[in-house]
């Protein structure tokens, strides 16, 4: 899954017509969907009529893919931006969790249901943070909301994963949302979870791709070599400071030569001293990929 970065201009304002190229850039390495104003594309900072806006590019220059708008913040603008998600021609929602407040799972689930139930399209709940569902809970939500079709899960607690497999057998999909998938994306695999978001896919969508294939065959050595080279330190750098994971999207897409402009207030940029790290592990994917595709060439002759 491809969560597109959010593109803005000098000023901070929404910047549509770099977002289009954007999206369709990510649209023709075909991803299994596109997430629009998701975590990475900073649905936080947006108003609704950007919301709306971004949605509807999404679905312009997404080349019929899946869309799976982001919404959130308190229930009555995720109701509202999920209808009008669903009025610019998204497939679908990615739940985030509700601003703020710790709920109780009564609460998440009466949040929940009220996006579900303000929509005709499928719904994933995004369980995270301050929005963990317990496995009890989704179950509830999987039996009062048919359009509850699927649930993201950023916390990687595999007994909990295990249990909701269990509830919910093949009711419910689950996607590995942990902050850089890629570090668990093996062990997913091996609990029958397939799909993953991947920041990594924003900036370097060949590489993330090349390791997501890797992990599908079962390929050991090259995903401990690029976990070893790239993944793990570029996690490294994404936890150094709060926003980092926001951050380092829009950083690689300036370093990979896809600038989207900055993120905004209150994230900051990357350190300069990150970024040229950073930079480091790019220059160094992009010359691994040149490799490969010079080993493919020449195997073929």
């Amino acid at each position: 899954m491809a969560f597109p970065a959010t593109a803005f201009d000098g000023d901070g304002a929404f910047a549509p017509t770099t977002f289009a190229r954007h999206v369709a850039a990510l649209a023709a390495h075909r991803p299994c969907a596109l997430v629009p104003a998701g975590g990475a594309g900073e649905l936080f900072s947006l108003s609704p009529r950007e919301h709306a806006e971004i949605c509807r590019i999404a679905v312009a220059e997404g080349a019929g893919l899946p869309v799976i708008a982001g919404v959130g913040q308190g229930v009555a603008i995720a109701c509202e931006t999920a209808r009008a998600a669903e009025a610019a021609g998204a497939d679908g929602l990615l739940v985030f969790p509700p601003y703020l407040i710790a709920a109780e799972q009564e609460g998440l689930l009466a949040y929940l249901t009220a996006v579900c139930r303000a929509v005709g399209i499928g719904v994933m709940a995004y369980s995270r943070n301050n929005g963990i569902l317990a496995p009890e809970t989704a179950a509830r939500l999987a039996e009062a909301c048919p359009n509850f079709v699927a649930l993201k899960d950023g916390a990687g607690d595999f007994e909990a994963l295990l249990t909701l497999r269990r509830l919910a057998g093949d009711r419910l999909t689950i996607v590995n949302g942990v902050p850089t998938a890629e570090i668990i994306a093996s062990q997913c695999f091996a609990a029958g979870i397939r799909s993953y978001s991947s920041a990594v896919f924003s900036f370097l969508p060949e590489f993330a791709l090349g390791y997501y294939c890797a992990v599908r065959d079962g390929d050991r050595a090259e995903v401990d070599r690029l976990l070893d080279a790239f993944y793990v330190p570029v996690t490294g750098i994404r936890g150094r400071k709060r926003g980092y994971a926001v951050s380092i999207v829009k950083a690689g897409l300036r370093l990979a030569g896809r600038d989207v402009g900055p993120v905004r207030p209150p994230l900051v940029e990357l350190a300069p001293r990150d970024s040229d790290e950073l930079g480091t592990l790019i220059a160094w994917a992009k010359d691994d990929l040149a490799r490969r595709a010079r080993g493919e060439s020449e195997a073929a002759e």
